[in-house]
């Protein structure tokens, strides 16, 4: 059996494929599998994946329908994966070279721990992107965990390392539900069921956002911010705190969602009936006010002010 199961969906990914999958090629730690699930790409990508699995580098399995997010084809290929740990890759993404050496070891020091957290690191082009996470490694509680998230997005996709069959106990990723941000929506839940997480600082991602197709498509921003959904699905069960700082973290990603629905024109008055006022923290308070300037003076209003992340 190997230790962890790399599950990496495509969906037309040909100018980025070959790079994405050469990361993992190259890790230091090389006791795993990759399994890759094409959502029916047209556009090469096929074609490069079935040559890749005839050198015997890859697992490939093929959906005829492609899924918003990708979320069915990264369940589907949990389902499949052989090992005891998954871990999540986009084909439009870096790791550094120590990414998984990195859960190895993490997870052999800390054997009852069911989810592990690499720092990430967001770039625009060649440049970094300022982000304000600035947690220090260590194990972390479920009250510390939530009130980390309250304040920044410390777990990506590419940058988590889940006990598999605790994955699929939560249901894996959202299908069907939401066009974006379902990832989101099951880290955060994940946060509320687990007692302790690991997270380590240094950065073993690279989240690439001019490849960002979902991301980039403010169309996908219809609704209000999938995590709302968790505020009835996950509250069972905390503590008086953990309730609070998981409001606070439903109501920032909310908050995220109507500041890019104000910059292209949408209506936010959901998004706003939408918060736990009694759980704003004093900075999502600015971002709210901000909301209610008209059009024209918001952007500078924002640009000079405001850096809250997706």
């Amino acid at each position: 059996m190997y230790a962890f199961s790399v599950i990496v969906p495509v969906y037309n990914k040909v100018s980025t494929l070959l790079d994405s999958l050469s990361c993992l090629y190259e890790q230091t730690f090389q006791d795993f599998e990759i399994i890759v699930v094409d959502d029916a790409s047209s556009d090469g990508s096929l074609e490069i994946l079935l040559d890749e699995e005839r050198k015997g580098k890859i697992r490939l399995y093929q959906r005829d329908t492609p899924g918003p997010g990708g979320y069915a084809a990264r369940n589907y290929g949990a389902h499949k994966a052989t090992s005891d740990w998954l871990v999540f890759f986009d084909a439009d993404d870096l790791l550094a070279k120590d990414h998984l050496s990195k859960f190895a070891d993490a997870i052999a020091e800390n054997p009852s721990i069911e989810l592990f957290i690499n720092a990430f690191q967001k770039m625009k082009g060649d440049k970094l992107v300022r982000q304000s996470n600035t947690l220090k490694s260590g194990v972390f509680s479920r009250k510390k965990a939530l009130a980390a998230f309250s304040r920044s997005d410390f777990i990506h996709m590419n940058g988590a390392c889940i006990q598999r069959d605790r994955f699929l106990e939560l249901g894996g990723f959202p299908v069907g539900r939401y066009q974006r941000a379902g990832d989101v929506y099951f880290w955060l839940k994940a946060l509320c069921h687990l007692k302790k997480v690991h997270y380590d600082s240094t950065v073993t991602s690279f989240w690439l956002l001019d490849n960002s197709g979902v991301v980039s498509n403010k169309n996908n921003v219809i609704h209000v911010h999938p995590c709302l959904d968790l505020k009835k699905e996950c509250e069972v069960g905390l503590s008086w705190y953990e309730k609070r700082y998981l409001r606070a973290s439903i109501n920032r990603k909310i908050l995220a969602w109507a500041v890019e629905k104000k910059q292209v024109g949408k209506s936010i008055q959901k998004d706003v009936y939408a918060l736990m006022l009694f759980s704003m923290r004093p900075r999502q308070w600015l971002v709210l006010v901000s909301l209610t300037i008209p059009q024209p003076y918001y952007e500078k209003l924002r640009e000079k002010f405001l850096k809250i992340s997706n």
